[in-house]
């Protein structure tokens, strides 16, 4: 019978296990993941109107009306009439995002007031977006 020596059991014992390391690395990624606020663009670029002043926001809901007069959310184009389901579901994954309204120039100045309007009825700090 052979016996080992010492030598030979601590070279095995210093082996280290990695696995509870990994798992909070995989924590800590879900954590942001889940923590982590995604901005929808609307898919639509307006030519944006000029104003005497301006103020910096860090919008959540983006929508974008063109100078045709479509609503474009989360780069889909809709009618007045369907947007209101569309910005339910918007604000329910992020309840306090503000909005902003990228109007064309061209636009309707009617139409970007009533997307600004159900906005507000909806609770969600509107802006509307210029150069």
């Amino acid at each position: 019978m052979a016996r080992r020596s010492r030598v030979a059991i601590e070279a095995e014992e210093t082996e280290m296990n990695m696995t509870p390391m990994l798992d909070v690395v995989f924590i800590l990624l879900i954590f942001f993941i889940v923590t982590s606020v995604f901005i929808k663009t609307p898919g639509h670029e307006p030519n944006k109107p000029e104003a005497m002043t301006a103020e910096a926001l860090a919008p959540g809901l983006m929508v974008a009306i063109s100078s045709d007069n479509e609503i474009w959310i989360d780069k889909m184009p809709y009618n007045l009439n369907e947007i209101r389901p569309v910005l339910l579901a918007l604000q329910a994954e992020n309840p306090k995002a503000p909005g902003m309204i990228l109007g064309d120039a061209e636009a309707h100045a009617g139409l970007v007031m009533s997307v600004q309007e159900m906005m507000s009825d909806l609770g969600i700090d509107t802006r509307v977006a210029t150069k």
